[in-house]
């Protein structure tokens, strides 16, 4: 890992009031809410959670999620975005050819995000990772917010501990470990299930059900979704046509691209790339 690489990409305390809706959308960034007044609502997949003064939530990639508030409320909060691949060379094992990364623990621990109320570790580390975003000047801040953040991700996955599939064996975490760099790796490509069973040396049968088990979904759902976040990207950073889009990210064809998106977000691309990108 390096310490002082640059992982986040926003770091500020924000006001909203019932005026504001942001719809359906994904990133490839990790977000993270603590809200210090107010209250407002999240749709994180298929859940509604209502968030309250003192809440803690922590957004995990590649989820489809909205955010508004509703009647009279204003909320206020601190947010923050940041990018996971500096964690995802953290390494929580030992094992050499499946290692399991402090990233995909928390894929794993949280499937898909983590509500709680704060506590005075969570607190302590929202507020450091802002203050020190503002100041950023020296390789040592740098260095000093990837620190706290992991303190961070350790402090929610002891609540996980006795529950969730990183207790379970090993093994199983290797073999969504590797799934999950496959599909990363590959989705600009036909995806064969079968075949990332066959490097496991299991059946496909048992890895599509220990995945869903694992992440929440089947595994074609989330390599649509991998997919989708990645077209946001290119949508967002270049002018690539929608078609050549598509190519890129493994699809045959732009309506094949704009179905899926629509399925996925509920919106066409083209309306995406005009209502939230241009926002952003």
């Amino acid at each position: 890992m390096n310490l002082s690489a640059k992982s986040i990409t926003g770091a500020k305390v924000q006001f909203r009031d019932e005026t504001y809706r942001f719809g359906k959308h994904l990133h490839t960034s990790i977000e993270l809410y603590l809200l210090k007044a107010g209250a407002c609502f999240m749709d994180i997949g298929n859940q509604t959670i209502h968030c309250k003064e003192g809440d803690f939530v922590l957004i995990l990639p590649h989820v489809v999620h909205s955010f508004y508030v509703e009647g009279n409320s204003t909320c206020i909060f601190s947010h923050i975005h940041f990018e996971p691949d500096v964690f995802s060379t953290i390494m929580l094992s030992e094992e050499t050819e499946y290692p399991l990364s402090l990233m995909n623990a928390l894929l794993f621990a949280c499937n898909s995000y983590h509500h709680q109320k704060t506590d005075s570790i969570i607190s302590e580390c929202i507020t450091k990772v802002i203050n020190l975003y503002h100041q950023e000047t020296t390789l040592l801040d740098f260095a000093q917010i990837n620190i706290t953040l992991i303190k961070l991700f350790l402090h929610v996955l002891e609540i996980y501990e006795d529950s969730s599939p990183t207790a379970h064996t090993e093994i199983q975490n290797h073999y969504i470990s590797f799934t999950l760099d496959y599909i990363s790796q590959n989705y600009m490509n036909k995806i064969v299930q079968s075949e990332i069973a066959d490097s496991l040396h299991i059946s496909v049968r048992y890895l599509s059900k220990l995945f869903a088990r694992y992440m929440g979904l089947p595994m074609s759902n989330y390599i649509n979704i991998f997919r989708i976040n990645k077209s946001i990207v290119l949508m967002d950073t270049t002018d690539m046509t929608l078609t050549e889009i598509a190519l890129a990210i493994g699809l045959s064809s732009s309506q094949h691209f704009s179905k899926l998106f629509t399925d996925v977000i509920n919106m066409t691309p083209s309306n995406y790339r005009k209502q939230f990108l241009s926002k952003k």
